[in-house]
């Protein structure tokens, strides 16, 4: 398994898979959730058209772990 970077032009997700294509996939999946998120807070739909498909870099898979512990403590803050 290769952990690939899958992103349009605003978002990007990673996504553990076997090649490029079920990258892009399983990209398409999260990126669909990042879209629709956004798109619910300003009111419309929008369209995901990724741009990049490839192996993440150290410091992306890096980056991307550090965000999401930065999430899991404010959301446990919250819970407080």
């Amino acid at each position: 398994m290769t952990t690939y970077y899958v992103a349009t032009l605003a978002k990007y997700v990673l996504v553990e898979a076997e090649n490029q294509g079920q990258a892009r996939e399983l990209g398409r999946v999260g990126l669909e959730k990042l879209h629709a998120d956004a798109g619910r807070q300003i009111g419309m739909e929008m369209p995901i058209n990724i741009h990049v498909v490839r192996p993440a870099t150290t410091d992306e898979i890096e980056f991307c772990r550090w965000g999401e512990e930065m999430l899991a403590q404010e959301r446990a803050m919250k819970l407080d």
